[in-house]
């Protein structure tokens, strides 16, 4: 559409428009605005000011109480015994302790103490530093060295030394601020002979007067939109009673188009002869109705081109739903498990997403993650995620090495600077053992046998693409038959209703407690009925993403296999294991000592220097393939890991004399057996060695 101020001096027809020169509006209120804008920025100044250094005198102050607390946890005196303890001794222990407390229960970030070098207060050394737990920071070590911030730091440190002052206040909220934007107040450590032997210094954020600045000034430009609301309302009741006739005709000529759809014959500029915004709008009106037309073909190519978008946004949903796993049961042939999830996206296409898959047949990844964003970024960022944890996952990886590399992998080419908050385990099938590791995720929800579920608070690490370089840690948890656990993506938690009230989390596991023996499945539809029940008609605000894993734990079979201490003696042990499964299996004589052989040499080399100087368990495994009589032993241990076969194969053509030792045992293993294998993972050396018996 042509808007009509684009034909300022002319009409269609020649007719030459004059600029409006009177401005009905802007005689009614500016005169009222203009003024009233202009005081209530001069008042919201005024009292933003008096209000910020009030605050700010309350914040200082109490981080003066707080520093003449901490004050006296420190004997001043004694400042050359903390500097000579190495952090270590309990007397120093005992003062840091207290003041680890203190900057804990007082809201302050940093407390601690530090000696300037007097001879240019160029150089501070601390010898107390303590932190707030809840922060992202990091405190000094014992004894660390660093200079001082700047020349305003030098000259308070000097005037407390000097006994000029008696304490001192730094504020800084501008510049480049390590640690934003903050208040450190100092005061001196005196000893008994009054000279200052130290600086205490307490350091709090200044993010609670931001938070009250800003609550000021929404009051304030609240105000400001509601008096400008009432002069505008009183002045639309005087525009309604002088322009009332004009604006009659434009009404009862629009009227008149929407039902006809055709331009009239008398046109609305030569009944209106206003000069003001009124008759530039009855020129508008007439110009609208003239270019009908134009607009018509507009809306059509508009609404194809909607139609076209609908189409692609459709097949985008349908692909993205067929990119997770959404085949049910997933893995019909393993009693061991059962599991069930669901996604459903706030918009066509979502950033929420889940996974799960085999890495091998003992253990099976899952996967829950939330993309920052919704609709088609967060879809395309989602699928190359996806893509990333489970390629890294099928390494071999723990979960922490899988989100490190896979933040170092998004890190290194995130350029719309979007992240990923994930959780991912790992569980053996075998054993029940779930590995996991959660990178900025919501907590998992765990459910014991006969119990009910709960909430398990694991650790957070940052969120996948916020930064590179970040370590993620891992933890452990032991499933038994009939376990469950339940993750999901902030969507449960957060959904809300009309009333704008959140679902909560109380709610999500009071819904799972619903029926907490049921099925994965109807575990899942008992929480989103419960979801849907709460937002009642309110539309969904986020994807909704869940997945629930029950252990169902490894059917009893015959034992095939033996852990024993990794140790010398018991050897024979192993060897036993092994000869009486191959007595079951008719094994040739000549095949059983080349065996046992090799058994006693692997044995050997896992008892010395697996877990050396200490013991640790070893398992060996045997099995045995009828078709091809194929006997396959897998030595499993969780010493450190060591490949034997990258070692170098002993000239065997030298003398016993010039050959060198070690190598040899190793190197008859390779020659007598059919295959000889090697690899590290989860945190075991697997050698698996094969031979033939035909």
């Amino acid at each position: 559409m042509k808007n009509a101020n684009a034909y300022p001096n002319r009409w269609k027809k020649g007719k030459p428009i004059q600029r409006p020169k009177q401005h009905v509006t802007v005689k009614s209120i500016f005169g009222v605005i203009v003024p009233l804008v202009l005081f209530s920025v001069i008042v919201s100044i005024i009292g933003y000011r008096t209000f910020s250094n009030a605050l700010l005198n309350q914040y200082a102050e109490g981080a003066f109480l707080t520093a003449q607390t901490a004050a006296e946890l420190v004997d001043a005196d004694r400042m050359d015994e903390y500097a000579q303890s190495g952090g270590v001794t309990p007397e120093y222990m005992a003062v840091w302790d207290r003041m680890d407390h203190l900057c804990n229960t007082s809201g302050s970030t940093f407390i601690y103490v530090i000696v300037p070098d007097r001879s240019d207060y160029r150089h501070i050394t601390f010898l107390f530093s303590t932190i707030d737990h809840d922060s992202s920071y990091t405190k000094y070590d014992f004894g660390f060295v660093r200079d001082t911030t700047n020349d305003e730091y030098r000259e308070k440190y000097k005037a407390l030394y000097d006994l000029e002052a008696d304490r001192e206040l730094v504020i800084r909220d501008k510049g480049n601020i390590e640690t934003d934007s903050h208040i450190t107040a100092m005061i001196g450590l005196k000893g008994a002979d009054g000279q200052v032997k130290g600086i205490l210094c307490v350091q709090r954020q200044m993010d609670v007067l931001a938070a009250e600045r800003n609550t000021f000034l929404n009051k304030v430009a609240l105000a400001l939109v509601g008096l400008l609301l009432l002069v505008i309302v009183g002045q639309g009741v005087y525009l309604h009673r002088v322009l009332l006739r004009p604006l009659n005709l434009i009404t009862e000529e629009t009227a008149r188009f929407s039902r006809e759809n055709r331009a009239a014959a008398h046109k609305l500029r030569e009944t209106i002869r206003n000069r003001d915004e009124i008759g530039q709008l009855a020129a508008s009106i007439d110009h609208m109705e003239e270019q009908i037309d134009t607009y018509i073909t507009d809306i059509t190519r508009i609404t194809a081109e909607r139609e076209r978008i609908s189409t692609e946004l459709s097949l985008a949903t349908r692909i993205q739903a067929a990119f997770v796993p959404h085949l049910f049961p997933p893995f019909p042939d393993r009693p061991e498990f059962s599991l069930y999830a669901s996604m459903d996206p706030a918009k066509e296409v979502g950033g929420d997403f889940y996974d799960f898959f085999l890495i091998d047949e003992d253990h099976l990844g899952l996967v829950m993650a939330d993309v920052s964003g919704k609709g088609v970024p967060a879809a395309l960022f989602m699928m190359a995620s996806k893509i990333i944890l489970q390629s890294c996952a099928m390494l071999g990886h723990g979960p922490a090495a899988i989100l490190t590399k896979t933040n170092e992998a998004i890190c290194s080419n995130n350029q719309e600077q979007m992240f990923i908050t994930v959780w991912l385990g790992i569980l053996e099938i075998s054993t029940g053992k779930l590995t996991a590791a959660n990178a900025g995720h919501e907590y998992p929800v765990v459910r014991k046998a006969e119990g009910g579920f709960e909430l398990f608070k694991d650790r957070h690490g940052l969120v996948i693409g916020a930064m590179s370089g970040v370590r993620y840690r891992e933890y452990e948890i032991q499933m038994s038959p009939g376990d469950k656990i339940f993750v999901y993506t902030d969507g449960v938690p957060e959904a809300n209703n009309a009333r704008n009230e959140l679902f909560g989390t109380e709610r999500m596991i009071a819904a799972l407690n619903q029926d907490p023996g049921a099925a994965p499945e109807d575990i899942l539809k008992n929480v989103r009925r419960a979801v849907d029940g709460f937002v009642e008609e309110a539309e969904q605000f986020d994807d909704l993403t869940m997945l629930c894993l029950e252990y169902k734990g490894v059917q009893a079979k015959p034992a095939r296999e033996l852990t024993v201490d990794a140790a010398v003696e018991n050897i024979p042990a192993l060897t036993e294991f092994v000869e009486a499964e191959l007595d079951a299996v008719d094994c040739p004589m000549k095949a059983k000592m080349q065996l046992t052989m090799a058994i006693d040499e692997i044995a050997a080399n896992i008892a010395q220097y697996a877990y050396a100087p200490g013991t640790g368990p070893v398992t060996l495994r045997f099995a045995f393939e009828e078709e091809t009589r194929t006997v396959t032993l897998t030595f499993l241990d969780k010493g450190m890991p060591y490949d034997p076969l990258k070692k170098e194969d002993p000239d065997v053509s030298l003398s016993a004399e010039d050959r060198p030792i070690g190598g040899l045992g190793i190197y008859l293993v390779k020659k007598t057996m059919d295959s000889v294998a090697y690899e590290y993972k989860f945190g075991r050396n697997v050698l698996t060695i094969e031979k033939k018996l035909s």
